[in-house]
């Protein structure tokens, strides 16, 4: 029997295809643009001194955010860029008009993502204006095609604030009734009384001194 028809009945395989390359709008090029940003103008000649005043800049420029933020302003940066590519348009340059529906949908997501609510919102935008930033582009946050929509976002969406109940004086009563009769105790009972009386905040609290030069 002919050697091709015996194989006929096999699956022919094809070589795996390569997985999708993120879009080059999607890559974490901050290193290439501070690089390229933070550097001697071209009309000055180079020196040892200026040259290490270079690396000298670009250091603290990496210390302008903690790491943790940078690595989320890097995600911000390639979550739109890769909604810009899924509806064919383009991060580049920057679009306040594109910006606005980009919230919108983060707002009210038409597929299976969750709603943001309004600060992660609010977020995602200081991590947009570091990527523009970083790649030359300057994002207008009060541009009204921003502005407009996340001030609509805010009052649709916006959760109230928690209140917090109120301490009644049996309140202040039984948490004094439990404190020791030290130095401590002394002090607690102080803090507790005079934040009652004065209606003060933790951090106003903390914040009093004896003294002037008290810290």
């Amino acid at each position: 029997m002919d050697r091709n028809l015996k194989n006929s009945g096999r699956p022919t395989t094809s070589p795996s295809e390569p997985p999708e390359r993120p879009d080059r709008h999607e890559r974490d090029d901050s290193a290439d643009t501070e690089r390229d940003t933070i550097a001697l103008p071209s009309h000055v000649a180079g020196s040892g001194t200026l040259d290490r005043l270079v690396e000298t800049a670009r250091d603290y420029a990496r210390q302008a955010a903690s790491e943790n933020t940078l690595k989320a302003y890097t995600k911000d940066w390639a979550h739109f860029a890769r909604w810009c590519r899924m509806r064919g348009a383009d991060p580049l340059p920057s679009s306040s008009q594109l910006i606005g529906l980009y919230i919108a949908d983060l707002a009210a997501p038409s597929g299976k993502a969750p709603a943001l609510s309004a600060s992660s919102i609010e977020r995602r935008l200081s991590g947009l204006t570091w990527g523009y930033a970083q790649r030359g582009e300057r994002l207008d946050r009060k541009d009204r095609h921003i502005a407009s929509v996340l001030a609509g976002i805010r009052r649709k969406h916006a959760r109230p604030p928690a209140q917090k109940e109120v301490i009644l004086p049996e309140d202040l009563r039984d948490m004094l009734a439990t404190l020791p009769h030290d130095l401590r105790g002394l002090r607690d009972r102080a803090i507790l009384l005079i934040g009652f009386a004065g209606g003060l905040r933790r951090s106003e609290i903390v914040s009093l001194d004896h003294g002037k030069d008290d810290t």
